[in-house]
């Protein structure tokens, strides 16, 4: 598969690439098959990754699957926005954690199905 574009589009299209952190093809993968409607997932395995970006004081968030893939989710962040990101995600966790009874540290959530 092919697609004729003026050079300063290819041009300006690898540079959105690099700055996204994603290869062309994969990107162009993603961009056709969410135009087509081809459902991804509702849930895949993977881990966070939240990189230092020294010379420029900001972070990168993004999520590596475990076939490999990496998937930004935010770029261009600041410090502040992730401490308050913790703050707020800690607050929810306290909130949940008080809901569903937990009280020791260790504990984890157990599904209501399991104790009948």
């Amino acid at each position: 598969m092919s697609a004729k574009m003026p050079v300063t589009e290819v041009s300006l299209f690898k540079d959105f690439c690099q700055r996204k952190g994603v290869t062309p093809a994969a990107l162009i993968r993603e961009l056709i098959l969410r135009e087509m409607g081809v459902p991804m997932p509702h849930t895949v395995a993977g881990r966070n990754r939240i990189v230092y970006v020294r010379g420029q004081d900001r972070f990168t968030w993004a999520v590596e699957l475990d076939n490999g893939v990496v998937v930004e989710v935010l770029g261009d962040v600041s410090p502040e926005f992730l401490e308050e990101l913790g703050g707020m995600v800690n607050d929810g966790l306290d909130e949940r954690a008080a809901f569903i009874g937990k009280e020791r540290e260790d504990s984890v959530g157990v599904p209501s199905g399991m104790l009948r």
